[in-house]
């Protein structure tokens, strides 16, 4: 099965993308932002992207409160350059990768939790902008064909465990989001995610965190995407438990006994809908569940280790996580999920 995929990748002209976990080193993190970019970028430079089918695994967009200001990123660049031990970029060139690597490493190796310092820039030309916004003014190939998929829990590889009080939550929240203005961020952190109390999904500030992470970064993005191609797309939802972040690669690219993964028939039904999805832009299989259209009715796949069935969207539904929440217009233009209500589900 695995061959088979890789075959159908070079036939189908077929873009995969996964973004990477955290710490974590997979073979396709090269593609990740690159892919993800060649999205949006190609329908304004060379007219049309250089795929016909596109499955995006944890589409992770960056926002525009996620991407470090003029101050953040001169800090960084000093940063580095205090760590090779050098005052100009100049001095740097003349010095030897091997301590290139090295600084980087420790860098990185210092940003906040769940973070990296260094990501996606957007240049003008190749990143011609926010992914968000591109889909937002139908900057981007309108042709493809997309299978979309989130996980259950995708933020909690990216939470911080030493988060004890709602200050502590209010200080990783801003370093996640460095160029947030004090106004959005008091509404996110009080309106849409606010302290931990009985009317909310969450019972810490871990998890408050993580249901932040979640839906800013991966969840949102998927509904941007459904949204901008008409809700005509395949979505599904992994929730093999724990459901992380990452954790479907090991089933997308099941190839026989693995320790990793708890359903080998989950994850060979992944890829037979990989499979046909590559080969025809439908995913299908003789004896699976049907895979349904987003539509307006907002219907996805639900895999879990058990059973595959269709469901509607969890972030669509009426009373999810403590309220009716949802990714609006609104959200698309500030990159943020927008929830309305407070009555709790029962």
């Amino acid at each position: 099965m695995f061959q088979t995929i890789l075959l159908l990748l070079v036939a189908r002209f077929l873009s995969i993308t996964q973004a990477a976990p955290a710490a974590t080193a997979l073979p396709i993190v090269d593609l990740v932002d690159r892919e993800n970019i060649q999205l949006l970028e190609y329908s304004l430079l060379a007219g049309k992207a250089p795929f016909q089918q596109a499955i995006l695994q944890s589409a992770a967009f960056q926002n525009v409160n996620q991407i470090p200001g003029n101050f953040q990123q001169e800090e960084a660049f000093n940063g580095f350059l205090l760590l090779l031990n050098v005052s100009t970029l100049q001095e740097a060139r003349q010095l030897p990768s091997s301590a290139l690597v090295q600084a980087n490493i420790r860098q990185v190796g210092a940003s906040a939790y769940g973070l990296n310092t260094y990501g996606p820039v957007i240049d003008g030309l190749f990143a011609p902008g926010i992914p968000g916004k591109l889909l937002l003014q139908g900057s981007f190939d309108h042709n493809l064909k997309l299978m979309l998929g989130y996980n259950a829990n995708e933020g909690l590889v990216f939470t911080s465990p030493f988060l004890p009080n709602d200050t502590s939550y209010d200080d990783y929240f801003e370093s996640s989001f460095p160029s947030i203005s004090p106004r959005v961020a008091s509404y996110v952190q009080n309106v849409l995610y606010p302290a931990p109390s009985d009317n909310t999904p969450y019972e810490d500030n871990i998890g408050r965190a993580s249901v932040t992470i979640a839906e800013s970064t991966f969840v949102c993005n998927t509904i941007y995407l459904e949204r901008a191609f008409g809700n005509q797309t395949y979505t599904y939802q992994f929730s093999v438990p724990p459901a992380l972040h990452g954790q479907d690669v090991d089933y997308t690219f099941f190839n026989g006994p693995d320790a990793a993964v708890e359903s080998d028939a989950t994850a060979v039904a992944l890829q037979e809908y990989i499979t046909s999805f590559a080969a025809t832009g439908m995913p299908s299989g003789p004896s699976l569940p049907r895979f349904p259209l987003y539509g307006n009715d907002s219907r996805i796949l639900n895999l879990n280790a058990t059973s595959i069935t269709e469901i509607t969207d969890p972030i669509a539904k009426e009373g999810v996580y403590g309220g009716r929440r949802r990714c609006t217009i609104e959200g698309i233009r500030k990159q943020t999920c927008y929830r309305k209500g407070q009555q709790k589900q029962v």
